[in-house]
């Protein structure tokens, strides 16, 4: 959408906006635990908020099927792939590579793992939250000049805009 409204302006008024490209990664969406899209409105997420503990609970309670061996199959296996999925994402690993290392060691081996590289991936992050939690001032700074600093971005762009319409007053 965005890079259509850039073009049609950009084709009537000049070349003002930069057209917007796609930023493709590896991992389009982050998967939840239900093999869905992660989402906290779906009830399957893990927030930066949670504990470790809390973290290891909402793991555990991951549908899985009684299939002892461990595979990657999303269709047939929505739970235990979304699960070898968030590892891997953790990992920086294949969920077929760590579906193979799990082997024959069953869902309970699985959320183990997962449980563990989920809370050593997000530990730094949590960390930060909880210093940034204490200081609100920092936090409002930091919001302060980053919207100064868009605000003179956003104004400049407006003035080549309306002058590239002629509705400069």
């Amino acid at each position: 959408m965005t890079r259509v409204i850039a073009r049609r302006f950009n084709e009537r008024y000049g070349a003002i906006f930069p057209i917007p490209e796609a930023l493709i990664t590896a991992t389009p969406e982050v998967p939840g635990l239900d093999g869905r899209k992660m989402s906290k409105s779906y009830g399957n997420a893990i927030a930066l908020s949670m504990t470790a503990d809390e973290t290891v609970a909402v793991i555990r309670r991951t549908r899985t099927d009684q299939d002892r061996r461990i595979t990657f199959d999303p269709e047939r296996r929505p739970g235990v792939s979304a699960l070898l999925s968030t590892a891997a994402l953790c990992l920086g690993a294949v969920p077929e590579e760590l579906a193979a290392a799990v082997g024959d060691g069953g869902s309970g081996e699985l959320k183990a793992l997962t449980a563990t590289v989920v809370n050593d991936f997000l530990a730094p992050l949590r960390a930060r939250r909880r210093e940034l939690a204490v200081d609100g001032d920092l936090v409002r700074s930091v919001l302060q000049r980053g919207n100064e600093h868009a605000r003179a971005i956003a104004d400049v762009t407006l003035d080549e805009v309306r002058a590239a319409m002629g509705t400069v007053y």
